[in-house]
């Protein structure tokens, strides 16, 4: 029962903190677990490997594959005759 009563009470200090921790944080902020993604490059041109920006064309990250890949062949390429 005292046990009981002790993890109850961590719950509630624990609660209270994350609450006022989501306090502190400004409105715009968004809380996510996604994998961040590159918003610049560096450029091969020989410069002072300053990065650029991509602007509205960012990089493209693929998703990774599902598990019904399993079911797709490889595709067989053929040999060049020439």
């Amino acid at each position: 029962m005292e046990r009981h009563r002790i993890m109850i009470e961590e719950e509630r200090i624990l609660r209270k903190e994350r609450e006022e921790e989501e306090r502190m944080l400004p409105g715009q902020v968004t809380r996510t677990t996604a994998e961040p993604r590159h918003n610049a490059y560096i450029p091969d041109d020989g410069g002072m490997g300053v990065p650029k920006s991509y602007g509205a064309h960012s990089q493209f990250q693929p998703t990774k594959l599902g598990s019904n890949m399993r079911h797709i062949r490889k595709p067989q390429p053929k040999p060049i005759e020439i």
